[in-house]
């Protein structure tokens, strides 16, 4: 057992230590290789999705813009036609 692979932690009662984890210098090159790669996947990725995104809201824009009807006065059924005279005739009585 070696005593350099143990470290006192600051703060912590005398004596207590705790192992390190050591890796060696290939397994830290090896994963910054995949994490670069990774990121530049994400980002190629990432700039793929804005592209897309950016090519739909032109042609949204194109095809005229659309706007919710909601709130805006349209054409009753029959069932809202007769709720709106009782409506109406409670108001007169």
């Amino acid at each position: 057992m070696n005593i350099n692979n143990f470290v006192i932690l600051p703060g912590s009662k005398s004596g207590t230590s705790v192992r390190l984890k050591t890796k060696t210098v290939k397994e830290l090159q090896l994963e910054k290789v995949q994490l670069e790669t990774e990121n530049r996947e994400m980002e190629k990725r990432l700039r793929q999705l804005q592209s897309d995104m950016s090519r739909e809201k032109e042609e949204r824009k194109k095809l005229g813009a659309y706007h919710w009807k909601s709130g805006q006065a349209g054409a009753r059924s029959s069932q809202a036609r007769v709720v709106a005279q009782n409506n109406v005739n409670r108001k007169k009585v």
